[in-house]
């Protein structure tokens, strides 16, 4: 069985795809969700997605997966991957390995110093 190629069928669900991401943030916007206020729902929602469970801390209220849980892993990936959209980011960019800046390295690494070993370095230059 051949399937015919239509570009303009392609082009639409590539275009709703990338359009999802605006849609997801607005629509977490117009619900009153900010990226700060939205793990908790989010995670309600990905427990009820993929029959994973979640608890709520009694005192904070704070909601959190059950990692005890058989579909632990999936609710944590559905998760990760909207809260990832959410912020604009995907998990290859959010993993990906940051540059050090030389000059915070160097800050960072003369705050551990000594004041009599900070003189004699300052002296150097």
């Amino acid at each position: 069985m051949a399937f015919a190629i239509n570009k303009t069928a392609a082009f639409i669900t590539l275009n709703t795809f990338a359009d999802s991401r605006v849609a997801l943030i607005k629509g977490m916007h117009d619900a009153g969700y900010t990226l700060e206020t939205a793990r908790g729902v989010v995670i309600e929602w990905a427990c009820n997605k993929t029959g994973a469970a979640f608890n709520v801390n009694e005192k904070s209220g704070k909601v959190t997966l059950d990692s005890g849980h058989k579909k632990y892993e999936a609710a944590k990936t559905t998760v990760r991957d909207v809260m990832h959209m959410m912020a604009g980011t995907t998990r290859r960019a959010a993993g990906a390995k940051k540059e050090a800046d030389p000059v915070a390295v160097a800050m960072r690494a003369l705050s551990h110093l000594t004041p009599a070993q900070l003189r004699k370095v300052l002296a150097a230059f």
